[in-house]
């Protein structure tokens, strides 16, 4: 069985905690709100960034929350506001709840990665089929690549 994998080694760190002491030049979009007001990077902020990631996957690569274009403006909605990503609509339902799911507020409540491997063992075996045709956009077999740009990175 093929297996998709998505990452970002730019961001990737050892150890389980990591406490950015400078908060420049940081992905602000993909952040969940307690990095962006602590610095603090855990698996648990990393499960609400893979919300992001879903968001971006089945929005056809759109910038999250594009409609705030100052990146302090997002930082402060996110956190004062509860600004969240609005699910796509071509994203199907089983999914938009593990979206939203990534999304808790109290990193204590929000899910694992573990959690999030379990629901998806759940879900119909029709997942990976929608998930290669979303990623081909239902027309060829190339798949469909999301290019990050600096805009994500200033601050």
């Amino acid at each position: 069985m093929d297996t998709c994998k998505i990452s970002d080694f730019g961001l990737s760190l050892l150890g389980k905690l990591h406490k950015e002491k400078k908060m420049v030049k940081v992905p602000v979009r993909w952040l969940a709100p307690e990095t962006l007001a602590t610095g603090l990077y855990s698996s648990k902020s990393d499960v609400w960034s893979y919300g992001i990631v879903m968001f971006e996957i089945f929005s056809d690569g759109a910038v999250p929350y594009e409609s705030v274009q100052n990146l302090k403006e997002v930082r402060k909605k996110v956190l004062k506001e509860g600004l969240r990503v609005t699910p796509p609509e071509k994203m199907p339902k089983e999914d938009q709840v593990i979206m939203q799911l990534c999304f808790t507020q109290d990193p204590a409540n929000r899910w694992t990665f573990e959690e999030l491997k379990e629901k998806y063992s759940h879900i119909d075996d029709g997942f990976l089929p929608r998930f290669n045709k979303m990623l081909t956009n239902g027309k060829s077999n190339k798949r469909k690549g999301v290019i990050a740009t600096e805009a994500c990175m200033k601050t």
